[in-house]
């Protein structure tokens, strides 16, 4: 099984990922952080986290499975160059799902379905 973190707003996303010594074997999902209910602001997040989360069990244990809760002000900011993950990770939605190494992800409607998940993470299998 996966060594899984999980980290709420930008700073303690990107203090995590720098603490990473194999940032290739890191696996990134970024998701809407929850409201007081317990329930993301994102509703496609909502739909696609249980998916994403009930694969997890099956990752390799060489793979770090971040889970990176985004906040909404931070999501919702309108200029996308004042947004570090448009500008600098390329995060085009939310959900993502993405190897934090290579150019390898799955985005919004592909991370509410089950099959596009397994595959997605099996093949992160291959490191």
């Amino acid at each position: 099984m996966a060594n899984k973190l999980s980290s709420t707003g930008l700073n303690e996303f990107q203090d995590q990922l720098k603490a990473q010594k194999t940032p290739e074997n890191v696996v990134v999902y970024f998701s809407a952080s929850k409201k007081e209910d317990g329930t993301p602001w994102c509703p496609d997040c909502a739909t696609a986290d249980p998916v994403v989360e009930s694969q997890l069990d099956s990752l390799s244990d060489k793979l770090i499975f971040l889970y990176a809760r985004i906040d909404r002000p931070l999501w919702k900011e309108t200029d996308p160059s004042d947004n570090v993950l448009k500008s600098e990770h390329n995060v085009k939605c939310l959900p993502t799902l993405m190897r934090w190494a290579k150019p390898e992800r799955v985005g919004e409607d592909e991370c509410k379905d089950s099959e596009t998940v397994k595959k997605f993470l099996s093949a992160q299998h291959a490191i």
